[in-house]
């Protein structure tokens, strides 16, 4: 008698380690199924628990839709490895493996229900992997029927100020349980990562409406997300991020303004190209026979008003501020597959050694599912094989397809570096770092330089770096710094400085200042957006000369500490902490004082 291929008590393990790169990754394949299904609204229900730790996490993720459901038959093929309920390749569907595969990766149990003509028809399966790993379940028992467990059967008609979103008549509810594998696992970060991720792959679906993504949290319902497209081409009218000429260093989310608009446009080349190209791509279909197929590839710039002198004056840096942070998680290209981003990344077809000038243009490839192969896109729909291959690893018989890569490259590559030239161009150098330190730093290097003012505990024998290596280092901060070309000269003059001090929005919750030893020299970041800056130091910066004072101030405290560090580091790392929470508590009841009688 032969023997099972498949020995599935002993995949337990091998059956969770699905694979898949993040839980937003994961979180998207379900999607995906809602979406495959004609979902007009989903929800990602988040309910929490207490962990040993005492502090709330979240254990359990509910995915709710109004999709067209599945009979009995599809329910019960739908947590089998490999049972596919999509087989056509015209939508985003295509392996069959998304369900179980990404659910496995955040939990070990699952439950699915699913209705169709009423709610009150809900059918019910489920695999739970450690009853599995015992021999407790063997198969994927035929669906039951079975009601919505309370804490989802509020959502099925849930009214908010906008409308009711009804989920009554036919839809899916797939519920991991007991989640073991989430990161991160508060609330909080989760949603701000699936707000984000779902919003950039999801982004064409939101935007024409076949789709609409809601993030809740079972015990904090006021605090639903809404998720809104983000464009890595920043092109959306309805984008997470939209600019005000007026006001070019903030950003808003549409509807919050009504002079806002899209910071980025098509690119339109001085010479020849365009910003939609169609490139027709050769492939072997799965019978043999040559095709063409074309490939769409999309390319955005920024408009002059958000990056040219005008709006940020020489010595200005754009990176710094709101729009410029978040274009920088935005760097990169975008692969797009049936409308459903796969894959975000540099993909060879430029190199980036910390060049800041790369996230203000933006590319996206858009291709169908009939070159798959092509891409190599992999079955959980997370990558594409899209990379520069060896002329020695090409298979001889197939000399007459070029490599996907190559035949994209002609038209990719100098177009970015058009884009890029054209970015130069209009800023114009006005990130040239010239040299020139503030009157602060300079009062400081003058003391600091004294021969008579050296403190008696600083250690003589500090290995002294040598010239090149603080020429390599002071280029590469000042390029972390969204300066452009920097010089060795000015890369020494940067280290040589005692104290560099830098002004930079790092976010509300982030603390008012912060500091770090690179070489010989201390960067100071004051952070622009904290309330310390808002409602203090914005204030009376007007008068320069307060504003020397403050800065001479907070280096000399600093740089106090900092002297101590050799001996003392943790302890001043936990003061530094103390001191910045204390100052933010401080504030925060200043600006918004308690009524306590």
């Amino acid at each position: 008698m032969g023997k099972s291929i498949v020995d599935i008590r002993n995949m337990g393990d091998a059956l969770r380690n699905t694979g898949y790169k993040n839980i937003e990754s994961a979180v998207s394949e379900i999607i995906d199924n809602s979406v495959e299904a004609g979902a007009k609204d989903i929800f990602v229900i988040l309910r929490e628990g207490v962990a040993a730790s005492g502090r709330k996490v979240v254990t359990e993720i509910g995915f709710l839709d109004n999709g067209e459901g599945m009979n009995a038959d599809v329910l019960g093929s739908c947590l089998g490895i490999g049972a596919s309920t999509r087989q056509s390749r015209k939508g985003m569907g295509r392996f069959g493996v998304g369900l179980p595969q990404a659910s496995l990766y955040a939990c070990p149990e699952i439950e699915v229900y699913s209705w169709q003509g009423g709610v009150e028809n809900a059918q019910k399966v489920y695999l739970d992997i450690n009853k599995v790993k015992d021999g407790e379940q063997t198969e994927i028992e035929d669906p039951i029927q079975e009601k919505i467990p309370d804490p989802y059967a509020a959502y099925i008609r849930y009214q908010t100020l906008v409308g009711v979103y009804d989920f009554s008549q036919s839809g899916t509810l797939v519920i991991w349980k007991r989640c073991d594998r989430i990161s991160p696992k508060t609330r909080v970060p989760l949603t701000e990562r699936l707000e984000f991720s779902l919003g950039q792959k999801f982004r064409y679906f939101i935007h024409d409406g076949v789709s609409k993504i809601k993030i809740v949290c079972d015990e904090n319902p006021e605090v639903a997300v809404d998720v809104a497209p983000n464009d890595p081409l920043f092109l959306m009218e309805d984008n997470c991020v939209l600019c005000d000429p007026a006001e070019p260093k903030l950003i808003y989310k549409a509807g919050q303004k009504t002079t806002i608009e899209a910071p980025f446009e098509l690119y339109s080349a001085k010479g020849t190209g365009t910003g939609e190209v169609e490139i027709p791509i050769k492939y072997i279909d799965k019978n043999g026979v040559p095709m063409t197929s074309s490939v769409l590839v999309r390319f955005s710039i920024v408009k002059n008003k958000f990056y040219d002198e005008t709006a940020f004056p020489k010595g200005t840096n754009p990176g710094t501020y709101k729009l410029g942070k978040h274009a920088a998680k935005m760097e990169g290209i975008s692969v797009i597959r049936a409308r459903r981003e796969i894959d975000f990344r540099r993909f060879d077809f430029y190199n980036v050694i910390n060049e800041p000038q790369h996230r203000w243009w933006g590319c996206e490839i858009i291709f169908g599912p009939e070159l798959d192969e092509m891409f190599g896109v992999s079955n959980n729909k997370q990558y594409v094989e899209l990379k520069r291959v060896d002329v020695n690893d090409l298979d001889p018989d197939e000399n007459d397809i070029p490599p996907i890569w190559d035949q994209l490259a002609t038209t990719i590559i100098p177009t970015i570096k058009a884009m890029y030239d054209q970015n130069e161009e209009t800023r114009n150098n006005t990130r040239t770092f010239n040299g020139s330190n503030s009157p602060s730093t300079d009062i400081i290097n003058i003391v600091e330089n004294d021969p008579a003012a050296v403190d008696l505990d600083e250690d003589e024998d500090m290995e002294e770096p040598s010239e090149e290596e603080v020429a390599e280092t002071g280029k590469e901060e000042l390029k972390e710094l969204g300066y452009e070309n920097p010089t060795d000269e000015q890369g020494i003059a940067f280290i040589n400085n005692s104290v560099n001090f830098v002004y930079a929005d790092k976010g509300e919750r982030s603390p008012a200042f912060d500091y770090k030893v690179v070489l010989k020299t201390t960067v100071i970041t004051i952070n622009t957006s904290h309330k310390f800056y808002t409602s203090f130091l914005s204030k009376i910066y007007t008068n320069a000369e307060v504003k020397i004072t403050f800065e001479l101030f907070l280096a000399s405290l600093i740089q106090s500490i900092r002297k101590t560090d050799a001996y003392q580091l943790a302890e001043n790392d936990r003061l530094m902490t103390t001191w910045y929470n204390r100052l933010n508590n401080y504030i925060s009841e200043q600006l918004n004082p308690r009524n306590i009688t």
